[in-house]
């Protein structure tokens, strides 16, 4: 990789039962709504 685009949000510190924070649909809208470019996926949440 040669270039890398941000900025990107870790979303583990988000992730939860109730929107936008529930589904990997919803939180990808809610960062690219702050501005976000990128996100980091955590494996151990199973709603994502």
């Amino acid at each position: 990789m040669k270039n890398i685009k941000g900025p990107a949000i870790f979303l583990a510190q988000f992730a939860g039962d109730k929107a936008p924070f529930d589904t990997l649909d919803n939180i990808c809208e809610w960062a690219e709504g702050l501005g976000y470019k990128g996100i980091q996926i955590p494996t151990w949440v199973s709603s994502f």
